[in-house]
């Protein structure tokens, strides 16, 4: 092979085609860009949980007869029913996570540990799909850059130039581009990943750690990958170099009726994906019987994504039909601009299938990830329009007492209902007590069962993880006594108290009341520390109110809570808000990319009408027109493909995690993402068509 002639000719298409060159660059460097940015914010993000509670001391152990060590309190359930449970094991669900016979008061282990693992897994694939949207635009740019060169190599080859040459020459050309988009985005990826950790955005949602930690070796992988990435995109183009057809390449083509018709899919092959969709349906109850929480969502992963891939089938039929809609709608206000449009999209709407498939992808995720994060606020919201949004949360100045009767008449003068809760003890069974003669009277006009020494309120989460309903009794053996308290309700009504924390720890405890000879000793001289009230009609509180309950003073108000909770789990999505607006960037740049090549293999087609007649705005027209078909097709798409993903993900999330999560979807943010993908791909065509209108009729229309 001459180098040297490789190295000459890849330059020379480079400056020929600079604009071309530099957004296949940048889409590169886009690409390394994100997906470096996350392997160094990852390996920043802290995997430290917030410090433990304080565990419930039970008072004297007594000694095992058997061993004559101490005997550890052990807490166990007895089943009201023995129906078979939703969950019943660890592994691969966290519901039902607490077994019969662990420690009581042992150190709780980390909880919410897989959720934070979950969301870090998340981060890194959706960062491979940009990745991924990356290696597209590569394959698709030197695919069709190569095909619109196709006169330029014939006659290269007609001039004696041998095949490896030539060859060389695309080969050296995309290592070109290869390296300078891989070393620009490396180089841009640690000011970027520094931004987000300065921000205190990482991958698991938890505070990024003080020392700064740069993962060369997986950069160093990640840049290496991203050159051969970028090698393996030319492997096509040369293979059909090296049967290029130079005759048939270089005779006169004339746009006849044959040259329009377009090949059909073959058979019925556009009906498997709805065939494999409902078959899916069909055996769906049964195999998420048959298999794990993950096992499930794995084969359901893989069951989407193959009729997302047997979806393409659907592209090209989209196309045309949305091609005709543009084609009836445009003849009405201007004929030849619609007929023109028609004609030639119809043409080319082969080559549009893989851009229309980037534009899916990118608005698919986007879709998907608003699903999930709706999901995760909706969920909020439902919590706390039960344990936050009427409640006040006071706590006691330290040493002083209440008078009884001062604080009764402020109570009823302000219409007030109390509840004085105790500390929260961790452990296996994070525990509070609450003042049996607040909390009774309530539940006596709600109609509900009453909290006795006997009995025992779960909260929600909590109730989860010990896979445990009201009826179930809870068994705690000190090993001097055994005390069974009866699980009454799981609700999240009462015994919440707002304070900072994990969310899967702060939304966990049992509910005791007071007067219980197992919290005697520990819990109970504690009970009025905390003070939680509201008003009887659900109204605000006022701050005269509050001022009347000296000595409790105010702690944080549920409101307010709701919203930081809500902001914390905004604030933990940054970072998908990033790969997602880059992504975003990188799918607008393929489509200008590809849009671009276009414009640059039909310049002697805009000479031609150019020649005949048609305006400069016409034509600008015609490739605004483009563009937008192709993000109204692939805004359809991807609301079908993000929506039913979101559906997987969040119906994942609700069996693996301990919240309960329910899919809700938005019209109004479908329509917003909808509108941004045609935007997007409208946007993306504009610079093309003014590159269009630069093009020299006289030069354009000379024979090489």
């Amino acid at each position: 092979m001459n180098g040297r002639l490789a190295v000459y000719l890849a330059l020379r298409s480079l400056r020929r085609h600079p604009t071309v060159a530099a957004a296949t660059v940048l889409g590169i460097a886009l690409a390394m860009l994100v997906i470096a940015t996350i392997l160094i914010v990852d390996a920043n993000s802290s995997e430290s949980p917030l410090p433990r509670m304080q565990t419930l001391d039970l008072g004297p152990l007594a000694l095992d007869p058997a061993t004559g060590e101490e005997h550890q309190p052990q807490v166990w359930i007895e089943r009201a029913s023995e129906a078979p449970r939703a969950a019943r094991s660890l592994v691969p669900t966290q519901q039902g996570a607490v077994r019969e016979g662990l420690s009581v008061a042992a150190p709780p282990p980390p909880r919410g540990e897989a959720d934070y693992q979950a969301m870090r897994l998340a981060v890194r694939l959706s960062a491979v799909l940009a990745f991924a949207v990356g290696a597209v635009i590569v394959f698709y740019t030197m695919r069709f850059s190569v095909a619109s060169r196709a006169r330029e190599l014939s006659l290269l080859r007609c001039l004696g130039e041998a095949r490896h040459n030539v060859a060389g020459s695309l080969i050296m050309e995309v290592l070109i581009m290869g390296v300078l988009g891989t070393a620009l985005g490396l180089a841009l990826a640690l000011p970027a990943a520094l931004g987000l950790l300065g921000a205190g955005i990482s991958t698991t949602g938890r505070t990024p750690s003080a020392e700064l930690v740069i993962p060369w070796l997986e950069l160093f992988a990640i840049g290496n990958l991203g050159v051969l990435i970028a090698l393996l995109g030319v492997i096509g183009p040369v293979r059909w170099l090296w049967r290029l057809p130079v005759v048939d390449i270089l005779q006169p083509r004339f746009l006849t009726k044959t040259a329009l018709r377009q090949r059909q899919p073959a058979g019925f092959a556009w009906l498997l994906p709805a065939v494999l969709g409902a078959s899916w349906l069909a055996v769906r109850p049964f195999v998420q019987s048959w298999l794990s929480v993950v096992q499930f969502f794995l084969v359901e992963a893989v069951v989407v994504v193959g009729v997302a891939m047997l979806a393409l089938w659907w592209v090209r039929p989209l196309l045309r039909g949305a091609i005709r809609l543009v084609e009836a709608g445009l003849r009405i206000v201007s004929p030849l601009d619609a007929q023109l449009a028609g004609k030639r999209m119809a043409l080319t709407s082969h080559k549009l299938v893989f851009t229309v498939a980037a534009v899916t992808l990118v608005f698919a995720l986007l879709t998907a990830l608003h699903d999930i994060t709706r999901a995760l606020k909706h969920e909020i919201h439902t919590w706390a329009e039960a344990a936050l949004y009427p409640n006040v949360f006071l706590k006691r100045v330290p040493s002083a007492v209440p008078d009884p009767q001062t604080f009764a008449r402020a109570l009823a003068r302000h219409g007030l209902l109390p509840l004085r809760l105790s500390h929260k003890a961790g452990g296996e069974l994070p525990v509070r007590l609450v003042a049996a003669m607040d909390i009774n009277p309530l539940r006596h006009a709600q109609g509900k069962p009453l909290l006795l020494p006997g009995g025992v309120i779960l909260s929600r989460t909590l109730a989860a993880r010990f896979d445990v309903t009201a009826g179930d009794r809870l068994v705690v053996d000190t090993g001097a006594a055994q005390h069974r308290f009866k699980v009454i309700e799981v609700t999240d009504e009462v015994g919440y108290y707002a304070y900072d924390g994990q969310y899967v720890d702060i939304k966990s405890y049992a509910l005791f009341s007071d007067g219980n000879p197992l919290f005697a000793d520990n819990l109970e001289h504690t009970l009025g520390d905390y003070l939680v009230v509201r008003k009887r009609d659900g109204s605000w509180v006022s701050e005269d109110a509050l001022q009347a309950l000296y000595p409790y003073v105010l702690d944080r108000r549920g409101a307010f809570q709701a919203y930081w909770q809500i902001r914390e789990i905004g604030r933990d999505f940054l970072i998908f808000d990033f790969v997602l607006a880059m992504t975003v960037l990188l799918a607008t740049i393929g489509v200008t990319n590809t849009m671009l090549i276009q414009v640059h293999a039909r310049e002697r087609e805009f000479a031609v009408l150019r020649t005949l007649g048609i305006s400069r705005a016409q034509i600008v027209r015609l490739l605004l027109v483009e563009g937008a078909v192709i993000g109204t097709v692939g805004a359809l798409l991807a609301l079908v493909l993000g929506h039913t993903v979101g559906a997987v993900s969040v119906a994942f999330l609700d069996r693996f995690t301990l919240f309960e999560y329910t899919l809700v979807l938005s019209p109004s943010a479908s329509l917003a993402i909808s509108g941004l993908a045609l935007l997007a791909c409208t946007l993306a065509a504009l610079y093309p068509a003014l590159v269009a209108n630069r093009v020299s009729s006289a030069e354009s229309l000379h024979y090489e």
